[in-house]
Order: C-alpha cells, then sequence, then structure tokens
C-alpha cells in the first residue's frame, strides 16, 4: 500500500477503485502564502469575544473570493477578499488570520495501482510491483525506466555515464558517485539515483549547489537518490545488481526521502533477514568489506577482538572478490533465497 498525502483544501480527482499510473494527476493543491490579518468584529459591531460565535467557517477552511467568512444575522457579514485558507481567530483583537492561495498545482502519485481510499488527508493506492528498502536518501517522489549505469557493483558511477539517454530514467550505480556526477545527472534530465552508497561529503555537497541553483531559479523538476546498502563507498549486492541488470527498462518509482523503490512487472527481489547462519550468502555493512558479498562459512566459537577493540562473536566469511575475513555477525546481513527457503 502506497500513501500519497494531501495538503490542507486539496481537492482531489480520483475515486476509489480507479486506477492509476505514475504521472497521473490525483488532486490539486493551492498552496496558501503568507498569513494576514483580516477585521472581524469591528465589520460586525461586536466585541472580539462576540464575535468568534459569528464565525461561518472552521480552520482549515479554503474560502473563494466573495465567500462568507462571518455574519451576524443582521445583514452585516465579512466576506473573503480574495481566494485563501483560514487559518483561526484571535479573539483579543477580533481579527481573522487568513493566508491567500496561489495558483493551481498538480499532486502526483508517482505510482501504478488500484486506489483504495480517499480521504482529506490522503489518498491509499494498492501497489502491485517489487519493493526495494534502502537505508536512506535524498529528494522527492520520482518515476521512469530502469537504465544500468555500471558494469559492476562495486563500480563508481562516473559523470561520463550520464548522457542524453539518461534524460528521464532512473539510473543504477554501484558504489558511489562524486557531487559533480550527481549535479551533471540533475542538469541532464535524469529522474532518479539508485547508489550503494554516498559519501556523506559528496551528498552535502551535491545538496548545497542545489540550494545555491535554487535561489537563482535554476533548478527545474523532481530529482531522487537512494541509497541501498549504507553511506559511504559502499556496493549494492552483487544478486541485487544482477536483479536490476534483469529489469532493465521496467518502469519504477523512486521514493528518495523515504528510501523506497517501486518496480512494476518485476520478480521478487533477493530478500535480506539479520540472522546469518553457515551456508548462508551474506553482505558486509562495515570497511573495510562493505557492500561486499559472500557465504558465511563458519561461526566462530567464542568471541572475536575486532579492529576497533572491540570483542564481539564473529563467523569467517568467504567474499565472492576471493578474500576470506572474519567479520563480527552483526556487521553482516543475510540474503533470503527467493523461495523464502
Amino acid at each position: 500500500m502506497h500513501r500519497v498525502r494531501l495538503p490542507v483544501g486539496a481537492t482531489t480527482l480520483v475515486e476509489i477503485g480507479h486506477g492509476v499510473e505514475p504521472a497521473e494527476v490525483l488532486a490539486t493543491s493551492r498552496p496558501p502564502g503568507g498569513g494576514t490579518s483580516l477585521q472581524v468584529a469591528s465589520r460586525l459591531r461586536r466585541s472580539a469575544a462576540e464575535a468568534v460565535d459569528l464565525l461561518s467557517v472552521r480552520p482549515g477552511t479554503v474560502l473563494e473570493a466573495g465567500e462568507r467568512l462571518a455574519e451576524d444575522g443582521d445583514g452585516r457579514e465579512v466576506l473573503a477578499p480574495y481566494a485563501c485558507l483560514f487559518l483561526g481567530y484571535d479573539a483579543d483583537d477580533g481579527t481573522a488570520l487568513i493566508a491567500p492561495l496561489g495558483a493551481t498545482e498538480p499532486i502526483l502519485g508517482h505510482v501504478r495501482g488500484e486506489v483504495t481510499s480517499v480521504g482529506a488527508e490522503a489518498i491509499e493506492i494498492r501497489v502491485t510491483g517489487a519493493l526495494v528498502a534502502g537505508v536512506g536518501g535524498s529528494g522527492s517522489a520520482v518515476h521512469g525506466e530502469l537504465r544500468m549505469a555500471v558494469h559492476e557493483p562495486g563500480e563508481e558511477l562516473r559523470a561520463g555515464a550520464i548522457d542524453v539517454g539518461a534524460t528521464g530514467r532512473i539510473m543504477v550505480g554501484g558504489s558511489r558517485a562524486s557531487a559533480e556526477t550527481l549535479t551533471r545527472a540533475r542538469a541532464m534530465g535524469v529522474a532518479g539515483i539508485v547508489l550503494g552508497g554516498v559519501l556523506d561529503k559528496e551528498l552535502r555537497d551535491f545538496e548545497a549547489t542545489q540550494v545555491r541553483r535554487r535561489e537563482v531559479g535554476g533548478v527545474r523538476g523532481d530529482f531522487a537518490i537512494v541509497m541501498i546498502s549504507g553511506f559511504g563507498k559502499v556496493g549494492l549486492d552483487a544478486a541485487l545488481f544482477a536483479w536490476f541488470q534483469s529489469h532493465e527498462g521496467r518502469l519504477a518509482s523512486l521514493f528518495g526521502a523515504a528510501a523506497r523503490i517501486y518496480v512494476y512487472d518485476a520478480d521478487p527481489p533477493p530478500a535480506r533477514r539479520a540472522l546469518a547462519r553457515v551456508g548462508d550468502r551474506v553482505i558486509a555493512h562495515r570497511r573495510p568489506f562493505a557492500g561486499l558479498g559472500g557465504e558465511l562459512v563458519r561461526v566462530l566459537d567464542l568471541p572475536h577482538a575486532t579492529p576497533a577493540g572491540v570483542t564481539a562473536r564473529s563467523g569467517l566469511v568467504s567474499f565472492e572478490d576471493g578474500r576470506s575475513a572474519i567479520v563480527p555477525l552483526a556487521n553482516l546481513e543475510a540474503m533470503e533465497p527467493r523461495d523464502g527457503g
């Protein structure tokens, strides 16, 4: 189930049972501006305390220009001077706080599915597709076709891989992407990027650049980033990378802030569970093996001292790059087979 939150006063355009597409407008909204005061008690010739009982609306009500805000029953009334949102009433000075409404803006769900609930606060949609949950992200909701941007799960996504063919696509990278690469992707109209991880500094530098460009009107359209494995130079798990490869060209929806990806008409992705057992395929989440996959060969009988000096229950892992190492079990995540066995 996917939930599309609605701002106060939004007008819904869909009904329960309706099938929606990612680019479909589900509702419209007129965002309010800064609040201004409107005299109420003095216009009704009442005290501030008396006028509160003469209000015709409640906080959160959207009023069109000329619509009644309050009346006294003797022919005196207060009308909205323009389309606005009624925020509240000040019983001390007898004024209403209203916020003028801006131009109508569309609200997209960015998902394909069936509407199951329509309310004042949200629209809920049943999504038929595979869900991949990340560990972090940045940006808004976007959608587009999946496109592989690297050849290996641990390969860095470089600016040279972003060309005109990437416009409107969701690019799948590997271990990281520089601020330069992210900036180029945004400028080329890439919808979103999926990575194993990204360095904190690179992400901060990129977001700072976007803030500066937005201030001068140089940023248009939406853009999202989702990290699957962690923060830092962390590659994608090989099995999950292969899963993305097998679904290249499929429509996907990416939610940066929620760190979620929906892929439509897709097989279930490799699942993960926290507690690994001997023989499990695992992925490491800490350096120096962060993002690497392998097999848990043995669980050590006694706790093992880590390089950081912490004693922890550990296991011997044979990694896919040929190396073997003792890794704390807390730093491993098991990959479930697709049949759930």
